[in-house]
Parts: C-alpha cells; structure tokens; sequence
C-alpha cells in the first residue's frame, strides 16, 4: 500500500504514519515547508499551499489511499481571525485535494478524511450517539466546522474513489494531546473536573486511533465511523482516575463553568461539551481494541 497523508507530522498523523511504514507500506506526506521535506525510500515530503490552493502533483505518484488529517488546532482562543483558520484549513485542505484527483490521473482507490465528534449534539443525558443519528447536530461552531468538513469530502466520491470518514474524540497519547494537558495540573495536585463533572468524555488511545485508520483502509471500508473506545467516561471520574493511576489526588472542587468561559472564551466549548458516542460500528467491521478501557489507557501513557 502506498497513502498519501496530510498532517503527517502532527500528533496523529505522525503514529498513522508511523504504523504504515511498521507494516511494509510507503507513507507520502504533504507540507507546507521545504525544510520538513524528507526524500526516503518509505518516507517521502511534497509541498502544497492552501494560500495559493497549489499542491505538487507527484504526492499522487503510486499512491493508492489518501488519508486527510490536516486542520489549524481547535485549542486557541476563537478570536474571529482564528475560528476562520480552524474553518478554512479545513474546507480549503479537503477542496484542494478533491481538485487534485478531479484534474489528475491516479490510482487513489480510497479517501480517509477526518472529521469530529464535536457533530454531535451536546447532551450529558443521551444514549451513546451512533453514526446515523444525526441530525439534528450540536448547535456551535465545532458542529459547524464539523458539517462544512464533511460535505466537502463527499465530492471524493465523484472522483472515483472510495470515501470513509473518522468523528475522533479526545484522543490520548504519552505526549502532546488532550491528556498531558489534564494531567499537568493533576501533577501539583491542582486537578479538578469542569462545570458540573458529569460531561461525557468519549476518549480514545492514539494507538487504536491510527489503528482504526489502518483497519479502514486494509479492509476498504466505506461510510463513517466514530474513532472513540467502547468505555467512555464523564469528566469527574476521568480526572479521578488520571491522578489515581499518578498517585495524586484530586480532590479540588470543579471549576465552574463560568470561570472556564472567562478564561478560555468561546473555545470553552471545547472542554465543557458533553459527547457519549458509540464505537460499535468499527467494532462490528472488525476492529479490536487495545485499550478499551480508561484506566490501561491511562497506565500506558502515563
């Protein structure tokens, strides 16, 4: 197999890439700078501009599988300039590789394109959300980004080949991410939940993630799938068990949703959210989890 990956240098792009070239396959990946352009036999830089809406269109040499991570992080303040980065590196991203299988012969038989789980309505007491129920989606501007993404990459499938779609969740690694965040304060003994505690986290290890990824395109998978574990969990217990599995308690009282607002603005939404969402359906293709549970996640990257 030969993939094609944009954000291949960032926190999961850069496991995905890694998992491929592990299992024999060629990675090419696509960048916006010359230095970070790497010429190996299995690891090969291209550039694109999304400025300019160009792209290199050797990346498309061999490759059959595209896999589409590339997006400006969600976690800066939304100032009005950042929230049109967050909406255009992904619109504009996902449009320029569709132009490029539209105006180019290839041999791409599959897309795999990220989107979020931030679709998903914001609501700490519903069932576990499937891939098809939606709509109605949540009612913010990540659902927004969210519903732009996806319709844009549905124009994958006027090009010939396959699409699938990964809504990821908060996604845990040793390193950067979501979780060395939570447990920064955890460390010094300033750990607390959010609001009220009760949102629902729906997590996943970084390793199943690029696993999903993989398992999609080995077995040419189509339609969408929630990247999250079989056991989500709310955020209190989450962060209880953050500090049991470092040997810290946290025993602080939440802090309030206000004071999050104030400190983080509208991008609070971000952390004070509630997704419950099901990972049966990739389960039901044939993906088996390494690390369902919370806590073997926890005592793998802690």
């Amino acid at each position: 197999m030969k993939v094609l990956i944009t954000g291949a240098t960032g926190l999961v792009g850069s496991q995905i890439a890694q998992l491929y070239i592990s299992k024999g396959h060629t990675v090419h990946y696509l960048t916006t700078r010359s230095s970070a352009i790497k010429k190996e036999e299995n690891y090969k830089g291209f550039l694109w501009d999304l400025n300019k809406m160009s792209i290199d269109t050797s990346c498309l040499d061999g490759v059959d599988t595209i896999i589409h991570l590339a997006g400006a992080s969600v976690f800066q303040r939304w100032t009005q300039k950042a929230k049109e980065s967050i909406m255009s590196s992904r619109v504009d991203s996902t449009q320029l590789l569709v132009n490029l299988l539209k105006e180019n012969d290839h041999k791409v038989e599959q897309v795999i394109t990220a989107s979020a789980i931030g679709i998903y309505p914001d609501d700490q007491d519903a069932e576990a959300f499937k891939e098809n129920d939606i709509p109605p989606y949540a009612n913010n501007y990540l659902a927004e980004v969210c519903i732009a993404w996806e319709n844009v990459a549905q124009q994958f499938k006027e090009t010939g080949a396959q699409l699938a779609i990964v809504r990821i969740g908060i996604v845990l690694a040793a390193k950067g991410g979501a979780l060395e965040q939570m447990a920064q304060p955890v460390k010094f003994y300033a750990g607390a939940g959010f609001g009220n505690g009760k949102m629902w986290q729906s997590w996943v290890a970084i390793d199943d993630l690029a696993g999903i990824f993989y398992h999609i395109s080995d077995h040419r998978l189509e339609g969408v799938y929630n990247g999250v574990a079989p056991h989500p969990v709310r955020n209190r217990p989450m962060m209880k068990a953050i500090g049991e599995v470092m040997g810290k308690p946290v025993f602080l009282p939440n802090v309030p949703e206000f004071i999050m607002k104030l400190m983080l603005g509208e991008m609070a939404a971000v952390v004070l959210s509630s997704q419950h969402v099901s990972s049966s359906r990739i389960e039901e293709a044939g993906y088996q989890f390494q690390y369902p549970q919370l806590k073997i996640a926890l005592e793998k990257y802690l």
